[in-house]
C-alpha cells in the first residue's frame, strides 16, 4: 500500500481521488478543491491517493501543520471497503506521523442522528485501529466533532493552533470553532 501525491507521482488518480471526494463526505464538511489545492502547493496539506498495485483504493488528504497534522478526511472506495484496506492505510498513517501529534476528527456519537449506526461503527473502525479518546469535544463549520489522537492526549488549544496554522486567523474564522467538552 502507497500513498501517492495526486499533483506529482500520484496524478494518474485525481480523477478518481476527486470522485471518491464529492461521494464520500457531505456537502456540508466538504472544503472548495481550489482552497485543498492553495494549501497544497503552500505545504499546508498533502492530498494523497491510496493506492495498492497500482490500483486507487481511497484518499487520505491531512492538513499540516508546525506542530502537528490532522487527518481532514479519509475514505476508501465503496467497491471494497470491509475489506481490510480502511485499517491498513490508519496504520501506515499513524506510523508515518510517528512521534508527531496526529488529530482525527469524527462525528460525535448521537443516538438521534439520522446515520447513528454509521457514527458507531466509524468510532469503533478508529478504536479498533490504535486511536484513543481525547475528551474533547468541538464544533467545527456547524458538525459536532470528537477529536481522537494515537495516545489520548491532546488539548483544546492545541487543536484550535493546529488549525490556525494551517488555515490561518481567517480560515479559523470560517469554520468557527467552538469547544463543546474538554476532558
Amino acid at each position: 500500500m502507497e500513498f501517492l501525491n495526486i499533483f506529482n507521482e500520484g496524478k494518474q488518480y485525481r480523477k478518481e481521488f476527486y470522485s471518491l471526494y464529492q461521494e464520500a463526505f457531505p456537502e456540508a464538511e466538504k472544503k472548495p478543491e481550489a482552497l485543498m489545492e492553495a494549501l497544497t502547493a503552500q505545504g499546508k496539506m498533502e492530498m494523497l491517493a491510496i493506492t495498492e498495485e497500482q490500483r486507487f483504493i481511497g484518499l487520505v488528504i491531512n492538513m499540516l501543520a508546525k506542530k502537528a497534522a490532522l487527518l481532514d478526511y479519509f475514505a476508501i472506495s465503496p467497491d471494497i471497503r470491509s475489506g481490510g484496506y480502511g485499517g491498513r492505510a490508519i496504520q501506515k498513517l499513524l506510523e508515518r506521523f510517528q512521534g508527531q501529534k496526529y488529530i482525527f476528527e469524527i462525528e460525535m456519537q448521537d443516538e438521534t442522528a439520522p446515520n447513528a449506526e454509521d457514527r458507531r461503527r466509524r468510532k469503533k473502525f478508529y478504536l479498533r485501529n490504535g486511536l484513543k479518546e481525547t475528551g474533547i469535544l468541538a464544533n467545527v463549520y456547524q458538525t459536532d466533532f470528537e477529536l481522537l489522537t494515537p495516545d489520548g492526549e491532546l488539548t483544546y488549544e492545541e487543536y484550535t493552533d493546529t488549525l490556525r496554522d494551517v488555515l490561518g486567523e481567517e480560515g479559523v474564522r470560517v469554520l468557527a470553532p467552538s469547544l463543546i467538552r474538554e476532558k
